[in-house]
């Protein structure tokens, strides 16, 4: 990838932090320390990327490389999880380990309910080995996908009237967690196109099946990537989480299809910036991308990495 630390960066860096932590800061030169020895943390984190095959324990270590979950959600706070988990094969969905590392964090971090903004496929959690074990966890997640109203959006392009959850108003929090995979019609899923799952059946057939081009579910490209772009004006997510550890690369976004395996956890909280790193796992261009393009014209975020402060490390 044009912008990523290969491999091999990612373990040297991280050989170098344990041997910092071993032998003492003074015998790596560079690296920040404090008056008693320790390192310094480094300047503030735009995007967070951690390697390995521990996708729930990397969950947790990607987010704390932004401030730990505390820095988003506090005491007593409502928390709003869109969690793209709708579709069944393999590779089309967040796995359950990276989703409960987030509900296990913002627990934590004290927040009294958490809603989620789309209902799951029947059998998602148990997919998961830690389903037993954070049992009570997931029965306590209340549902935030039943009541949908109606939400003017003044300056929209396409969309002007979406219908979504109250939930994505009315909670204290929200953390967009999504799935990179191919799209058969804008190309790729990432934070961006997740926002759909926070609108109604009704709103989005109607992206899908809008435009000039003719009745077809992908008719217009261009048009449903500027009804992404407008709903997702609604609202900014505090934090944005992103599995890219094994996806579709093709017949996206339901599958099946051949995979790809980054192994890859990725967290901000700028989305543009966030989709802008994850595309390139699938061979796209985040420059030629026309949902992007667009965002980034609405003001909505950063596509420029050169510009952020990435931090990517092994787990």
């Amino acid at each position: 990838m044009k912008d990523d630390i290969s491999r091999r960066s990612f373990v040297k860096k991280s050989a170098m932090l344990g041997a910092a932590a071993f032998m003492g800061a003074e015998f790596l030169p560079g690296l920040p320390v404090s008056s008693s020895g320790s390192l310094i943390a480094a300047e503030k984190v735009d995007l967070s990327v951690v390697n390995g095959s521990n996708f729930f324990q990397n969950t947790f270590k990607a987010v704390q490389q932004l401030g730990g979950m505390e820095s988003f959600v506090s005491k007593g706070s409502k928390v709003g999880l869109l969690l793209n988990s709708p579709f069944k094969n393999y590779g089309a969905h967040v796995k359950p380990e990276i989703s409960l590392a987030v509900v296990k964090m913002c627990y934590e971090a004290g927040a009294k309910e958490i809603y989620l903004l789309k209902e799951g496929y029947s059998g998602y959690w148990q997919r998961s080995k830690l389903a037993t074990e954070y049992a009570d966890e997931i029965k306590s997640l209340k549902p935030g996908w039943e009541n949908f109203i109606d939400h003017m959006i003044s300056d929209a392009v396409t969309l002007g009237e979406p219908s979504i959850t109250r939930t994505l108003l009315d909670c204290d929090v929200f953390i967009n967690v999504s799935i990179l995979k191919q799209h058969e019609g804008i190309g790729y899923t990432c934070s961006l196109k997740n926002m759909m799952g926070t609108s109604s059946t009704r709103t989005n057939m109607s992206m899908h099946f809008g435009g000039k081009l003719g009745l077809s579910f992908f008719p217009d490209v261009g048009y449903l990537s500027q009804c992404i772009v407008d709903l997702n004006t609604i609202r900014r997510p505090d934090l944005c989480i992103v599995d890219t550890t094994e996806f579709i690369t093709e017949k996206g976004p339901y599958g099946p299809g051949k995979l790809a395996k980054p192994h890859l956890v990725v967290a901000g909280t700028d989305r543009v910036a966030v989709d802008a790193y994850c595309v390139s796992a699938l061979g796209l261009d985040r420059n030629q991308l026309p949902i992007i393009k667009m965002a980034v014209q609405r003001g909505l975020g950063n596509s420029d990495l050169t510009k952020i402060n990435i931090r990517e490390v092994a787990g």
